[in-house]
């Protein structure tokens, strides 16, 4: 019996522990030196694609992976997630760990917006009260002293707006890659479309990647290396493996420490401040990202004319007079 709870917890575990692992970002991008948020991004990618590549190849499962259909959905796919990654190391790099990664997380948001006309999903009144936390999230975390800049600061205004652009789009982007993964799920599984959309995202960066001068390159490479085993392929293996045997809706609480695990690591690790409204913020977004991801056995239901006409009725009936022919 206690065999059977211990086999139980190994994914739970593993999506606890890849959480973490992908909460280091942060640290490495901040500890990298000399190097361009383009040229870390690739040389993390590199060194990740280098290691899933190696463990599929002893593990056997290497020949298994094949280019199937929808070749233009998995090109775009990598477009999206280098989008992803370098707006989202361009907002660390601007602003701090916990805006940047606050901001990635309203993916939800759009996802939300844009599921009905790209998917066909439907808008369900938990959905929208997700929406409406998520926005007042952004609305706390986005720092207003940090936006108007303070008397001779243009240049450092100047950056934290662009670090909130780039923290905005790293979280659209984001969102158009799970509503990408989503279509692709029946055609290829989670290591094909990790692997060949980083196999896309690698040809896009590679400018990046041989403008690195060599002495800068052998500098950061105590950092780069452990960044991309580490960080990105032992985490993502860890995570596939783990998801692949518990719920959806679990998966996706759980996969709300990352953002948690970034900003304590940033606050603890590098010292970052975090004022009372990042925490609020953080605290409304990951609410709204938990309601997001979190089913429900009821049909939703849908906001319409008729949903409203409903409410209506059972609000007032009791004032109504009775229908001719009733007492």
């Amino acid at each position: 019996m206690p065999q059977t709870v211990k086999e139980n917890n190994k994914p739970f575990t593993a999506v606890i522990i890849s959480c973490i692992l992908f909460g280091m970002i942060g640290i490495f991008v901040k500890d990298i030196k000399n190097m361009e948020v383009g040229s870390i991004l690739f040389y993390r990618l590199f060194f990740g694609f280098a290691a899933i590549l190696a463990y599929l190849a002893v593990t056997g499962k290497l020949e298994k992976l094949q280019l199937k259909q929808k070749k233009h959905y998995i090109l775009l796919l990598g477009v999206l997630n280098t989008v992803t990654m370098f707006s989202y190391f361009s907002a660390i790099k601007h602003t701090s760990i916990p805006v940047a990664v606050l901001l990635l997380y309203t993916a939800p948001i759009y996802v939300t917006l844009l599921s009905p006309f790209i998917l066909k999903e439907r808008v369900t009144l938990r959905s929208m009260f997700a929406l409406t936390l998520s926005l007042s999230g952004i609305v706390l975390a986005v720092d207003p002293a940090g936006l108007m800049g303070s008397p001779g600061s243009a240049g450092v205004q100047g950056s934290y707006i662009a670090g909130m652009f780039f923290g905005l789009l790293s979280g659209l982007s984001y969102g158009c890659s799970i509503m990408t993964v989503n279509y692709l799920k029946e055609t290829y599984s989670a290591v094909e479309q990790m692997l060949w959309s980083t196999g896309v995202s690698l040809v896009l960066l590679l400018p990046f990647g041989i403008s690195v001068p060599g002495p800068v390159l052998l500098d950061n490479l105590g950092m780069l290396i452990p960044f991309g085993v580490i960080a990105t392929a032992f985490g993502s293996l860890l995570y596939l493996s783990g998801v692949a045997h518990i719920k959806a809706q679990t998966a996706a609480v759980l996969s709300l420490l990352e953002p948690v695990s970034s900003i304590c690591f940033g606050c603890t690790v590098l010292g970052e401040p975090i004022q009372a409204n990042t925490i609020g913020g953080c605290l409304f977004i990951l609410a709204g990202a938990f309601l997001v991801g979190r089913s429900t056995p009821r049909r939703p239901r849908i906001i319409s004319g008729k949903y409203f006409r409903g409410i209506q009725a059972r609000l007032f009936q009791p004032f109504m007079p009775p229908r001719p022919g009733k007492l």
